[in-house]
């Protein structure tokens, strides 16, 4: 009974340090369709919540997606239908800055069809 009850509070542990983890790597649409990166550290992968996009299908979101896809910035929207995962191809531009990647970012507008 003492080990079920430590791998529970173990598993609970890691959960929510799996939960902080991606609440700080989480990006919003802005009222304008815009989104941003913060200002700390820069990451190459994000998630952005695309609920408000109101897309009907997970085949529908890819199609969407692919149209906004750059050769820095590219999206996968994810399985639930409600995030998807927003890569920075860092590697590409090493030399970039969070304001620099925001600049290019700016470009998009996921409100734009």
């Amino acid at each position: 009974m003492k080990t079920l009850k430590n791998m529970f509070i173990a598993c609970m542990v890691f959960s929510s340090l799996a939960l902080f983890g991606q609440t700080e790597n989480s990006l919003a649409i802005q009222e304008d369709g815009t989104f941003q990166i913060p200002s700390t550290n820069l990451k190459e992968v994000y998630s952005i919540d695309i609920s408000s996009l109101e897309l009907n299908s997970i085949e529908e979101a890819v199609e969407f997606f692919s149209e906004k896809n750059t050769n820095l910035i590219m999206f996968r929207p994810n399985a639930d239908g409600t995030t998807a995962t927003v890569f920075l191809q860092i590697n590409r531009k090493p030399e970039w800055s969070v304001s620099d990647w925001n600049n290019t970012i700016s470009d998009i507008n996921l409100l734009e069809q």
